[in-house]
C-alpha cells in the first residue's frame, strides 16, 4: 500500500483541482444550489446503490476465486480484502486493485489465480459499460464508432481467450524467445489460460449478469440525482451517459478516469439539454458517490487490515 501512496496522494490533489476548477470557473451559485438541493435522505439512497454495485461485484469475485482456487475464505474477511483494493481505484487500468492478490497468497491463493480472476472482472466490466453505453452511442454519433469498435475488439478477444491453439502458439513463441521477455510472455500465456476457465457457459454468463445489474445501479443513482434536480433525462438515456463517460474513463488510462469522466459526462447532460451548473453538479455528485466513496472505504478498510495486522504480528512477538 505504502508503494501507492504518491500517486494515490496526486490523484486526490488532481480531483480536488479539476472539481473545484468546475465550480468557480462556472456558475459557482447555481452549481452550489443545486448540490444542496440533494437532501440527506437521497444520498443515503445515492450511497446505497453504489453499495449495491461493490457487494454484487465481490459476490462474483469470491466466485471467480472459489472456481480457480477451491480456498473458501470467510466472507467477511473476504470482503474487507476486496473493498481495500478500492483503495487504489485511481491508479491507472485500476492495477493497484491488484493489491488483493497479497492478502489472498496468505491464504494459499496464487497470484496468477487471483490476478486471473481481476482480468476477468475487468474484461466483463468492460464487456457491460460497452453494452449500457449502447444507447447514448446511438443518440450520439460522435461516439457510435468508438462504441462500435470497442465493443467488436471486445468480442473478438473472446475466442481469443477460449482458444488452445493460439495459447500454445504464444507459449511456444515465448520459450523460443527466452530471457525476460520470454519469460513475460509465458506469464502472460498463464494468465490468459486461468482466464479462461472463467470465460466460459456459466462463469461468463453469471459474471456479465452480475455486472449489468451493479453497473445499472450506479447508473440509476445518476438518473436518480439527475431527478432530484428537476432534469427530465430518461432512466435508460441517464444509465447509458454514465457507462459512455465510465467507458472513456477506463480506456483513457488516465488515475481513475479523472478529467476524462467528467468531461463526457457534463458535455453529454449540456448536449441533452441540461443546464452547465445543473450538468457540473451532477457529474460532481456522481463522481462522488461511486469512485471517490469507493476509494474512502477502501483507505478505511485497508487502515483496519493493517492494524489487524500489527496487532497479530505484536502477539506473535509476545509468544515468541
Amino acid at each position: 500500500m505504502e508503494r501507492f501512496q504518491r500517486p494515490l496522494i496526486i490523484s486526490v490533489l488532481i480531483a480536488i483541482g479539476l472539481y473545484f476548477g468546475a465550480l468557480f470557473l462556472g456558475d459557482f451559485e447555481a452549481t452550489k444550489d443545486s448540490i444542496l438541493a440533494i437532501p440527506f435522505s437521497a444520498w443515503v439512497i445515492i450511497l446505497g446503490l453504489s453499495l449495491v454495485n461493490y457487494v454484487l461485484r465481490y459476490v462474483r469475485w469470491q466466485w471467480y476465486i472459489l472456481g480457480l482456487s477451491g480456498i473458501k475464505i470467510p466472507h467477511k474477511l473476504h470482503f474487507a480484502y476486496y473493498l481495500s483494493g478500492f483503495a487504489l481505484s485511481t491508479t491507472p487500468g485500476k492495477a493497484g486493485e491488484t493489491i488483493r492478490s497479497v492478502y489472498l497468497k496468505r491464504h494459499g491463493i496464487s497470484f496468477n489465480q487471483s490476478i486471473s480472476a481481476f482480468f476477468v472482472e475487468r474484461f466483463l466490466d468492460l464487456l457491460t459499460i460497452v453494452v449500457l453505453s449502447v444507447m447514448a452511442a446511438y443518440f450520439f454519433e460522435e461516439y457510435q464508432a468508438f462504441v462500435i469498435v470497442t465493443l467488436i475488439i471486445i468480442f473478438a478477444l473472446l475466442p481469443m481467450i477460449h482458444s488452445q491453439f493460439l495459447l500454445l502458439k504464444a507459449e511456444g513463441v515465448s520459450a523460443k524467445i527466452g530471457g525476460r521477455i520470454g519469460g513475460v510472455l509465458l506469464q502472460l500465456v498463464k494468465l490468459l489460460e486461468s482466464s479462461a476457465m472463467l470465460m466460459k457457459n456459466r462463469l461468463l454468463y453469471g459474471g456479465f449478469i452480475i455486472g449489468l445489474i451493479a453497473w445499472g445501479a450506479e447508473g440509476v443513482g445518476f438518473w436518480y440525482t439527475l431527478h432530484l434536480m428537476g432534469q427530465d433525462v430518461g432512466l435508460m438515456m441517464a444509465v447509458s451517459v454514465y457507462g459512455i463517460a465510465v467507458l472513456v474513463g477506463a480506456l483513457s488510462f488516465l488515475p481513475g478516469g479523472l478529467g476524462s469522466t467528467e468531461l463526457v459526462m457534463g458535455f453529454l447532460l449540456v448536449a441533452l439539454g441540461v443546464d452547465k451548473p445543473t450538468a457540473v453538479a451532477a457529474t460532481l455528485i456522481c463522481r462522488i458517490a461511486t469512485l471517490w466513496f469507493a476509494v474512502f472505504i477502501g483507505l478505511g478498510v485497508a487502515a483496519l487490515l493493517t492494524a489487524k495486522g500489527h496487532q497479530l504480528s505484536l502477539k506473535n512477538e509476545e509468544v515468541e
